[in-house]
């Protein structure tokens, strides 16, 4: 192989992942209600996926916080993710802060509960219309308990029963 095709292969797998994964972290405190929700994903694909939805540049990558365009970052969030708690949907989650480090935008949300968790569904579609390969790992702590999962285009919806 010439020195420009290395240089071509190199230069196009560098801007791609070889996974496509998000992360969500869902902190469910009983005693208290509050939910603490953190994401994380690649900043070039969030870029990406806000780019292509609503035609607006975020410009994350370079460790630039959204700044006055975070609310269409909520609002993509809002529409492809949704967590139900005893059958009702979570409507307007706590915008907490985020950071960008590594490569990746972290966002924090947070929500107070009026009552007992009792049934929690989490439907997280995030970068799928994007990526059909993508995977959305799903991490619930509540307790003394840790549950992983893993969401794809297939099955993008998991429902349990806190005990």
């Amino acid at each position: 192989m010439s020195t420009l095709a290395v240089a071509v292969w190199i230069l196009f797998f560098s801007w791609m992942h070889p996974v496509h994964v998000s992360l969500l972290n869902v902190d469910l405190d009983q005693k208290t209600g509050k939910i603490e929700i953190v994401f994380k994903f690649y900043s070039d694909d969030f870029e990406r996926i806000i780019f292509n939805k609503y035609a607006i540049d975020l410009d994350i990558t370079d460790k630039v916080d959204p700044g006055e365009k975070i609310d269409v970052v909520h609002k993509y969030i809002g529409e492809s993710c949704q967590i139900s708690i005893n059958g009702t949907k979570i409507e307007h989650w706590e915008y907490t802060g985020n950071q960008i480090n590594e490569g990746a935008i972290w966002l924090y949300y947070s929500y107070l509960w009026p009552g007992k968790f009792q049934k929690i569904s989490i439907t997280n579609g995030v970068m799928m219309d994007l990526y059909e390969d993508q995977t959305n790992l799903v991490i619930v702590n509540w307790f003394d308990q840790q549950n992983g999962y893993r969401l794809n285009n297939k099955n993008r919806e998991i429902t349990f029963i806190l005990e």
